[in-house]
């Protein structure tokens, strides 16, 4: 049976991928993007409507509700893709982006969640949010593009627990690196970052910046590492949310990625948990963390 969703920043990479996917099932996709050569590029897809929204523009997002209303459209799925990258150290960001990439990447799935929410839970459908490995492990000058994946996953635990009892359920697909354009799209802005940095930070920042000139380019079969890495396909991605979307039993999370990214993942987590274990009036043996996590692990239902 055919649904309607709607995807946001649809127009190129991720988003454009699952547009495609879902109109190839015969869905009704409403398809967002910015640009009008976008919107134009989407309308040539069947079964896409194409809107102009900006997730950090409210007058738009009540417009893309108006347009699904005036369809007499039902809507059962929720995709919040649209999203900014960046790097660079913390002292090198200026107000204005650390306030854009979060009005982006936090606001904009909040936004367009408290938007919709009524056809959502009229449907009893689904809201998937696109976040990030970097949403629970960071790194030296990932700080507040990890931070923005990090308050995304606190947003997509607490809403699923907020909305279980209407029957919408709530999961996060977290990527590693994908085959995509953010970070040609985001270099500018990086660029300008590493160009700020003063002493003592501006040694490190010229010597990343040589480096964006030099790129590596170790042979394709030398093992993934830090400064490997082997970006995956969209369709990984687009496979996650197309679980999501229409399994009987959608997962809270999605790790998506390669086996070198997913360790690094796995390892991270594990390592918090010690941090957090070493306290000295509460903490938990060896022996009792292992049995806690059989326990776990025995009553997760893939087990």
């Amino acid at each position: 049976m055919a649904k309607a969703f709607l995807i946001t920043g649809a127009s190129s990479g991720i988003g454009f991928d699952i547009v495609k996917h879902l109109a190839s099932l015969n869905h009704q996709v409403y398809a967002t993007a910015r640009k009008k050569t976008d919107l134009d590029n989407l309308d040539k897809i069947k079964n896409v409507i194409p809107l102009e929204l900006d997730v950090t523009k409210p007058d738009q997002i009540l417009k893309a509700l108006s347009i699904i209303k005036s369809n007499n459209s039902s809507l059962y799925g929720l995709v919040n893709n649209a999203g900014l990258g960046g790097i660079g150290g913390f002292t090198t960001w200026n107000e204005e982006e650390l306030q854009q990439i979060f009005d982006v990447n936090v606001y904009g799935p909040w936004r367009m969640t408290n938007a919709l929410i009524g056809l959502l839970i009229k449907s009893q459908g689904r809201i998937v949010n696109i976040g990030s490995q970097g949403g629970m492990i960071t790194d030296k000058f990932f700080g507040p593009y990890t931070m923005t994946k990090h308050a995304l996953e606190a947003y997509t635990a607490a809403l699923r627990l907020e909305l279980e009892a209407h029957h919408v359920k709530v999961s996060i697909v977290q990527p590693g690196g994908i085959e995509t354009d953010i970070v040609s799209n985001s270099m500018p802005g990086i660029i300008r970052r590493f160009k700020r940095a003063i002493s003592p930070f501006k040694e490190e920042a010229d010597q990343v910046l040589e480096s964006f000139q030099e790129p590596l380019s170790p042979p394709d079969d030398e093992q993934e590492s830090k400064s490997n890495r082997k970006p995956s396909s969209v369709k990984i991605v687009t496979d996650a949310v197309h679980h999501a979307l229409f399994s009987d039993y959608p997962k809270p999370c999605y790790l998506v990625g390669t086996k070198w990214e997913g360790d690094r993942v796995i390892n991270g987590l594990l390592k918090k948990i010690v941090l957090e274990n070493d306290n000295p009036k509460h903490n938990y043996s060896r022996d009792e963390l292992i049995m806690m996590l059989d326990k776990h692990l025995s009553a997760h239902p893939s087990n």
